[in-house]
């Protein structure tokens, strides 16, 4: 391919008039004008000239050409700042909004502070009101007996002297938190205060839970959060005592294997078979039938917890995802861990139950296997959100489906976002899955040697 004579820059023969670079004309003088010496010396001349113009100039062209190029790099440069910029600008919006919400919370709070200081006020007065009339008051006179304010209290005393007493222990444990990408971030000894019920020989550990005061639900930024999570709110918790597992098939076939209250109880439904295993295939109706007759062989008032007093138990005071942090891995909890929640490596599926406690570890109340292993049945109804639920920790009973009951803490088949602190689930009080079991709480413990 020839180059032109001036800028040596290549063009096509024949079919190009002029250098696209310098200009200079590139079509051959005919043969006869070539052939003559004044033509070809003043051909000559000129070509030489234009390659002298053009080596003076070539200097300026290539620094043109290095500025045009410095240019462009200017130009993308603004374009990334100008997108900085406005990412910058959107998470400062996201910032304003997070503390405009923030101060809202803050003025609800110091608003029901108030509120409780003039409960408070009201409460002081009125006991003084108490004492005042006390001191005033006669003697009064001794109940005649067989009267029914005094077998009322016979009941009532007779009662509480047949409840099996309790005697507190302490629990030592291991609490463990890990980072988002799965890695050890801390792993400290802790302890809790526990009492144990005796079903044939076989021990039920109750870990005694102090109350307090939560926001139930999930962050609008939490990974893997659904509408029925919301809106986030708080929630009054009074203490209470929950188990320190799942029960077992050794404490379910202990219950089941006692007189019928309201409805006969299979001792053998589970699918994975094992003492220390946790009883799964049990329905809701199941679960309340062993609460009644554990309650009835303990005189305590054992059921199942709702909704509020489960959340608050498994976070013991976390707002991150999980009680382990912002994510959970198949050495911490069974489920589908073939899946991801976080940054995490993929690990193990077990496809099935493990015993409980097999992790070794508890969340900061002394709590186990609250995320994974098996669905725990909750008391209450299901309710698509939490628009008017109640804020101090009750059972919600009023919906339409009343056979729709709320199962918490997700299973060893399931996605590590469905074992989340705040994830909830329906099913069909009559239902009994091989993912499904379910704990107990008390709400009251007399205390006694």
């Amino acid at each position: 391919m020839p180059r032109c004579p001036v800028c040596q820059n290549k063009y096509v023969a024949d079919q190009t008039e002029n250098c696209s670079v310098c200009g200079w004309h590139l079509q051959a003088h005919s043969l006869v004008i070539a052939l003559i010496p004044e033509v070809s010396l003043k051909e000559q001349a000129r070509l030489e000239w234009a390659q002298k113009i053009w080596a003076t100039l070539k200097p300026a062209r290539e620094q043109i050409q290095q500025f045009q190029s410095q240019l462009q790099e200017a130009d993308q440069t603004i374009a990334q700042l100008h997108f900085e910029l406005e990412q910058a600008n959107q998470q400062c919006q996201q910032l304003l909004a997070a503390l405009e919400h923030r101060e809202s919370d803050l003025a609800s709070l110091l608003s029901k502070s108030d509120e409780l200081n003039h409960e408070l006020s009201d409460l002081q007065g009125q006991l003084e009101q108490t004492n005042q009339l006390q001191v005033q008051s006669p003697t009064p006179e001794l109940i005649e007996a067989g009267s029914p304010d005094q077998s009322l209290l016979e009941l009532e005393q007779s009662q509480i002297a047949t409840a099996l007493p309790i005697k507190a222990q302490t629990l030592i444990f291991q609490v463990v938190t890990v980072d988002p990408q799965g890695q050890l971030a801390s792993c400290y000894g802790s302890e809790a205060h526990y009492f144990q019920e005796e079903l044939e020989n076989i021990a039920l550990d109750m870990i005694i839970l102090p109350g307090g005061v939560f926001w139930m639900g999930s962050q609008e930024t939490e990974q893997g959060r659904e509408s029925h999570e919301e809106p986030l709110h708080q929630v009054t918790i009074e203490p209470f005592c929950m188990g320190r597992f799942t029960i077992t098939q050794s404490q379910w076939r202990a219950i089941a294997n006692l007189p019928t209250i309201n409805r006969s109880l299979n001792p053998e439904p589970a699918h994975t078979q094992g003492e220390n295993q946790p009883v799964e295939q049990v329905s809701w109706y199941d679960a309340i039938e062993f609460c009644a007759r554990l309650t009835k062989l303990t005189k305590r008032d054992y059921r199942l917890p709702s909704e509020a007093e489960w959340e608050y138990a498994c976070r013991a005071r976390t707002t991150t995802p999980f009680h382990f942090g912002e994510t959970i891995t198949p050495e911490l909890a069974n489920y589908d861990g073939s899946y991801i929640y976080n940054l995490e490596p993929v690990g193990q599926y077990r496809q099935r139950t493990v015993p409980v406690g097999s992790f070794q570890v508890a969340n900061a109340f002394g709590l186990c296997d609250m995320h994974g292993n098996v669905w725990e049945w909750c008391a209450d109804v299901w309710h698509t959100n939490y628009q008017q639920a109640p804020c101090n920790g009750s059972v919600w009973e009023q919906a339409e489906f009343q056979e729709h009951r709320l199962l918490r803490g997700g299973s060893w088949y399931c996605l590590p976002s469905l074992c989340r602190s705040a994830q909830r689930h329906w099913d069909k009080a009559d239902h009994a899955g091989s993912g499904i079991g379910f704990r107990v709480v008390c709400s009251s413990a007399r205390q006694g040697e």
